[in-house]
């Protein structure tokens, strides 16, 4: 359960984005909606099909049984593609909280280099971890949970009484707010992404970013029980709720933060603010212990997914290998330089990528589930319709993904799913050579 929270969700960090976009009121009914419009959806899916196909591939299999080898192969490349782009935000996260905590007079050009080695020495480390052994990063994943959520279980204690309700109220200004970085504003399909006052590019695809990743729970199917599955999808929706609405709500109603002043380190600001300056540092340090769980997380799911769809003649023979631990050495080296690779790359710019190629994988997953459980399925009527009924809001939260997509990001996923298709091209061709 641990493991899959830190797929998904990992903690508070990282929403500030949608408190500068929304605004107090809109944030917080943002975060409160998404467990019921995405997280229970997909953790359903997700028991419901690996229950019946357990495979380290996870979505691969159910697809792959829904629509064929072709669709599924392709389904698992955008899916990797999209779980390794989303490690690159731990450490790039990480360190833009170190950035505005303890170093805010320095500019992002003045550091860059620095926090290109020191991210990628941090993903190097973080991969030997996962290299080590799925065992290793269960108790860490358990131990890193308490550490990272300690700081604000003590930031409620102390800011509960200090809440102000009337400041949970509060809606955007109307002012089109600047982003830390301009690639959440650049132009996309949808010509103004404006409404309401609300910036509805950084503001969907934060909430999707918090919440997305609970399918990655399938790739452990294979090594757990049903209902160690079961149980952990239930407690992984439920940490993911509580540990994002909670912390927002004390951290908007306890503070006068203004929804201009929101960006990355900001929950340190106030953790400051209500307990003082020592509780804001430990939320820094809290942010690198749960980011960075997060990564090992990811990639253990990631490489995992690359070993199922080799052990099933999709990839290469070289990701069967198994290191002396039993963990899929060369998948996580390929995961590990493609991460390297993003780490130059804007924190918002990262998001928008991973969700864009998550939107069109998971969409295939839930295509999936409609074909295998509601057409195919021998369940009631009554079953096959509250089914259908769940996959109706994210269908529709995918779609506003997709449309509210940047230029640049369109031309990333043309590339990457041209990619794609030569790989499915020549993985049929050696196929049917043999």
């Amino acid at each position: 359960g641990i493991i899959i929270y830190f797929s998904s969700g990992g903690g508070p960090f990282g929403m500030e984005p949608s408190l500068k976009a929304a605004g107090n009121l809109y944030a917080i009914i943002g975060f409160a909606a998404m467990t019921f419009v995405w997280a229970l959806p997909e953790a359903v899916m997700t028991y419901e099909l690996s229950s019946l196909y357990p495979c380290s591939s996870g979505g691969v299999r159910w697809v792959e049984e829904a629509f064929g080898t072709t669709c599924g192969l392709f389904t698992g490349y955008l899916g990797w593609i999209s779980g390794v782009t989303n490690n690159a935000t731990a450490p790039v996260l990480f360190f833009s909280y170190l950035h505005s905590h303890f170093f805010p007079d320095s500019s992002d050009t003045d550091i860059q280099w620095i926090q290109f080695g020191i991210s990628a020495g941090i993903a190097t480390v973080l991969v030997y971890i996962n290299y080590r052994g799925l065992e290793v990063v269960g108790k860490a994943s358990v131990l890193v949970f308490f550490v990272s959520i300690a700081p604000f279980v003590l930031m409620t204690i102390i800011g509960i009484s200090k809440v102000d309700p009337q400041k949970w109220l509060q809606t955007p200004t109307g002012e089109e707010e600047i982003f830390d970085d301009d690639t959440m504003t650049q132009p996309g399909w949808v010509p103004d992404t404006i409404l309401g006052g609300i910036a509805l590019r950084p503001f969907i695809n934060n909430l999707y970013w918090n919440f997305n990743g609970f399918d990655q729970g399938s790739h452990f199917s294979n090594e757990v029980p049903k209902r160690t599955l079961r149980n952990g999808l239930c407690l992984s929706v439920l940490l993911v709720s509580t540990t994002t609405i909670i912390p927002i709500l004390i951290a908007t109603g306890a503070t006068d933060i203004e929804q201009a002043d929101w960006k990355a380190g900001t929950f340190a600001l106030a953790g400051a603010e209500i307990g003082g300056r020592w509780l804001g540092t430990l939320i820094v340090v809290a942010s690198g212990i749960s980011l960075l769980a997060t990564f090992i997380s990811g990639m253990s799911a990631d490489s995992l997914q690359l070993q199922g769809m080799a052990d099933r003649g999709q990839l290469p023979s070289i990701f069967r290998s198994r290191s002396p631990h039993d963990t899929p050495t060369y998948a996580l080296i390929l995961g590990l330089f493609v991460v390297v690779l993003m780490l130059p790359l804007p924190f918002g710019f990262i998001v928008e990528l991973s969700n864009f190629s998550y939107c069109i994988s998971i969409i295939i997953e839930f295509l999936a589930f409609a074909q295998l459980r509601i057409r195919r399925g021998d369940g009631t009527m009554l079953r096959k319709t509250v089914y259908a009924l769940l996959l109706i809001a994210p269908m529709l939260f995918n779609i506003a993904v997709l449309m509210l997509a940047s230029y640049a990001t369109y031309i990333y996923g043309a590339c990457a799913s041209a990619l794609g298709a030569l790989l499915i091209l020549t993985t049929v061709s050696d196929s049917s050579s043999l």
